[in-house]
This record gives C-alpha cells, sequence and structure tokens, in this order.
C-alpha cells in the first residue's frame, strides 16, 4: 500500500517536472518496492532509449529532491532512502516471444 502511494507520487513527481523525457529516454515508473522497515525504497523504472545506464545514475545522483517530495506528500514517520532501479521485465518478454517465435517456426518446419 505504501509503495502503490509512493509510485504514484514519484510519477505524477516526473510527470509535472518534465522527466517522463531525460536526454530523450523514456522515463516509465513501474513499481514502487518499499522494505518492510519502510526505510529503503527501490523504484523500478522501464527506459526506452540508448542511455539507460547514465539515466539510472541521473536519477539516483537526484534522488533527494524526490526524497523531499515524498516527505510534502506522504504521512509517514521517515521517509524512504529513495534508490532507482532498471525494470527488464519488458525486455525479458520480447526474449521470450522472439524465442517462442523462433521455436513456432522449427515446428512448422518439422511438419
Amino acid at each position: 500500500q505504501v509503495g502503490e502511494r509512493i509510485k504514484r507520487v514519484v510519477a505524477e513527481f516526473f510527470s509535472r517536472n518534465g522527466l517522463s523525457v531525460i536526454a530523450g529516454n523514456y522515463v516509465t515508473i513501474i513499481e514502487a518496492d518499499i522494505s518492510p522497515d519502510l526505510k529503503n525504497c527501490r523504484i523500478f523504472v522501464d527506459i526506452i532509449g540508448d542511455k539507460s545506464d547514465s539515466i539510472i545514475d541521473i536519477l539516483n545522483k537526484n534522488s533527494g529532491l524526490l526524497k523531499k517530495e515524498l516527505a510534502r506528500k506522504l504521512t509517514l514517520r521517515q521517509v524512504p532512502q529513495v534508490d532507482f532501479a532498471l525494470d527488464n521485465s519488458s525486455q525479458n518478454a520480447l526474449k521470450i516471444d522472439s524465442l517462442l517465435d523462433r521455436e513456432a517456426q522449427n515446428f512448422d518446419q518439422k511438419d
């Protein structure tokens, strides 16, 4: 529940501050995973573009601004430390889809 609230605040913050596109790369908030003690929060993002590692570095270097926004918007005893990570699920899905297509073509060729 707290993770969903954080995800919503982060998405609004990105939208309001023009952070949905950074250096020509599209950034989408996928999930906010918060630790059980609520001290740490890892925000998973999907980046469409070729500079995903440098975008993650930029986001992590500026996470203090986001922490201030979370403190303003959420009523938590302690605001979690924010860390960004790349979400690879869409890339993994494309790989799986490609493998399934290849296997289907091999199966059709055997018939």
